[in-house]
């Protein structure tokens, strides 16, 4: 277990986002200073995939769905799921591995309600998502649930939309790229700041590339709402196209974490990826070695915050790890 304290961030700057407090949607609150609680945040080992569950006092919120269903399911009764609510869920783009899932959450059986939904809702041609997308709407049609379109977070035009969980966590969802070529580089970025900011933050990526990594900088996340943080969740799997000097630069993480298979066929994660990890000095868990990996931030001031993992060391070598013969990762960016 390693502990990080007294952190020192960047303000964030929230004079440009939308604000939606949780509490509007899953309880009824007392005004006034509401008392701070423990923040978790588990990347959950789903094999070569993604998803995200992060809590905080009451509130509930799922980054991406796994690719395997029938694993998704077993995690879900694993953390006591059934028949919860969960607050947000963010769908960060249409890859299978992401979204494939999230259709246990809308299974009757399972009585679990979702307050938010958010996703961009680019068409694509895929069985399994067009699945997910009528559950949600059905839901969204019956006012059981608020479907948000990422390009639009906050449904008023701005282009970033801050929702405050119950134990006093923010999260920012952004708009993605909007002129992405691809679903990777359409992925909806996230940054989750703790109660205490100067204890704990994370930034979220989906799978994005390169170009939205670019595009990041000229929508000027790095200004509002800042991204430097304490924790990287690795882009596109720990694919040497998912990260770059000036990504590392931006955020200065003090760890890395990747959701990757063990047997996965595309090389991840890549050698330039690492290396490129290595030359920042930056170390890295990840979920083929770690398995499940596991943040917690008390939420006091000055608390820091805790990583633990499910076995093995960090900074570990995966059998599946090659060097990539991407055009855009030789030379790294």
């Amino acid at each position: 277990m390693t502990r990080w304290r007294g952190v020192a961030l960047a303000a964030v700057a929230l004079s440009h986002c939308g604000t939606t407090p949780l509490a509007s949607i899953a309880e009824t609150r007392a005004p006034g200073p509401q008392p701070r609680s423990e923040l978790i945040v588990r990347v959950l080992d789903v094999g070569q995939g993604d998803a995200t569950l992060i809590t905080n006092g009451t509130s509930k919120v799922l980054i991406d769905g796994a690719p395997d269903p029938v694993r998704f399911g077993i995690l879900l009764d694993s953390l006591g799921l059934d028949s919860a609510t969960i607050d947000v869920v963010i769908l960060s783009h249409q890859h299978y591995d992401h979204h494939a899932g999230l259709r246990e959450l809308f299974r009757t059986s399972r009585g679990i309600t979702v307050r938010y939904f958010f996703e961009n809702q680019d068409p694509y041609a895929n069985a399994a998502l067009a699945e997910l997308r009528d559950s949600v709407a059905a839901r969204a049609g019956r006012g059981q649930l608020v479907y948000r379109d990422a390009d639009d977070p906050c449904g008023d035009g701005r282009s970033i939309c801050t929702i405050t969980m119950s134990g006093g966590a923010k999260l920012h969802v952004m708009r993605p790229d909007p002129a992405g070529a691809d679903p990777n580089d359409r992925s909806t970025p996230v940054k989750l700041v703790g109660p205490d900011s100067a204890s704990f933050t994370m930034w979220f990526a989906g799978d994005a590339e390169h170009r939205e990594i670019g595009w990041f900088e000229s929508a000027r996340y790095d200004v509002t709402p800042g991204m430097r943080v304490d924790v990287l969740k690795a882009d596109h799997h720990g694919s040497c196209n998912g990260v770059s000097s000036w990504y590392l630069r931006a955020t200065q993480p003090r760890w890395i974490v990747a959701s990757v298979g063990a047997d996965n066929s595309y090389g991840h994660m890549h050698e330039q990826t690492k290396q490129t990890y290595a030359r920042f000095h930056i170390p890295w868990y990840r979920t083929d070695r770690n398995g499940t990996i596991e943040f917690r931030t008390p939420g006091t001031v000055g608390g820091g915050f805790t990583v633990d993992v499910a076995r093995g060391s960090a900074s570990m070598d995966g059998d599946a790890d090659r060097q990539s013969i991407q055009q855009d990762c030789n030379p790294m960016p």
